[in-house]
């Protein structure tokens, strides 16, 4: 493994942040992949976390909210707690079109199905035949089954807020959505893609960054940590899981 990347991983651990598994190699189209290629994935991200961190991870998220029920249940099997693939909105595929388009045809290999818009937009139980429906279950059956924590859209409009598109639309934007979320009364799952605070800029997927000076999008990421933990009761996901879990 990449020695800096390493220390990277034992400083996050060290200063108390959970580590999820991401996969291994953060394949674009998983979902697509052979039930094999996933377990390899899945299997080699474990080992990575494990190795560096003396800790097998307890919750996953597959790149790009590519995921689907057969890969629920593979996590069952492997006795995580948690997955949080899902984003409850129809944005994504609407952009994935777009970008299809402007991008002279290249297709869509991976992200959101336009019906997730009407997923849960809160922690859940999946059902077993589809990853977006609510399942009910026995509370004996909770404690050994897997919750769904899907990324936290703005309520009945379904439109994302989470960083990458608060560095895109703007501090307003942020405010406005985070002022609808938090009227919910529900937990609030934010999420920060570090590829939104890169210095240097050379991947054409993050374009619109360019212009945009690390300074500047260091001190928007800053207000907004400071928001959610002046209103919020920040805890990792594995701690959300063990509250919303039955005792």
């Amino acid at each position: 493994e990449v020695p800096e990347k390493v220390a990277i991983i034992k400083r996050i651990k060290d200063e108390g942040h959970e580590l999820a598994n991401h996969t291994y190699s953060h394949p674009f189209g998983f979902r697509s992949l052979s039930p094999q290629q996933q377990h390899d994935e899945i299997v080699k991200g474990e080992e990575v976390i494990r190795q560096i961190t003396g800790k097998s991870p307890s919750g996953f998220k597959a790149p790009g909210y590519d995921m689907d029920h057969l890969l629920l249940q593979t996590l069952r099997e492997k006795g995580y707690s948690y997955d949080s693939s899902m984003i409850p909105t129809f944005v994504y595929p609407i952009i994935m079109r777009i970008n299809n388009i402007f991008s002279g045809g290249v297709p869509r290999t991976h992200g959101p199905k336009w019906y997730w818009a009407i997923a849960p937009n809160k922690p859940y139980f999946p059902s077993f035949s589809s990853e977006w429906r609510r399942k009910s279950i026995s509370l004996n059956d909770r404690k050994q089954n897997l919750l769904e924590i899907p990324s936290s859209v703005i309520p009945f409009f379904r439109l994302p807020f989470h960083a990458t598109f608060a560095l895109r639309l703007g501090n307003l934007y942020f405010k406005t959505a985070y002022a609808l979320a938090k009227r919910r009364k529900a937990p609030l799952v934010y999420e920060f893609h570090a590829a939104d605070l890169a210095d240097t800029i050379s991947d054409h997927r993050l374009s619109h960054l360019k212009n945009y000076p690390l300074e500047r999008r260091l001190e928007l990421v800053e207000k907004i940590i400071q928001q959610i933990a002046a209103d919020y009761n920040v805890l990792t996901t594995h701690d959300l899981v063990k509250e919303l879990s039955p005792k």
